[in-house]
């Protein structure tokens, strides 16, 4: 369970990065453009790194939970 876990959280902060960096992108891409252009990629970005907050808030609490159970917890579960 130990492994599944840093796997799912692995693929989480790696689709974290990934969205930042759109939400960066769209935001060179928006600067370009005119006002009402602008806008919508600007609010595109926006969300974009809202997920990214809410990833990573949830892998934080993934991984202090990991770490709150112990290694005695998952050491049994890889026995």
């Amino acid at each position: 369970m130990q492994q599944l876990l840093k796997e799912v959280l692995s693929l989480a902060e790696g689709n974290a990065t990934w969205l930042d960096h759109a939400a960066l992108h769209f935001e060179h891409f928006a600067a370009q453009l005119h006002e009402d252009e602008k806008a919508r990629w600007e609010l595109l970005a926006a969300v974009y790194r809202e997920r990214v907050r809410v990833v990573q808030h949830v892998a934080g609490k993934v991984r202090q939970s990991l770490a709150t159970n112990g290694s005695s917890d998952l050491e049994s579960e890889d026995t």
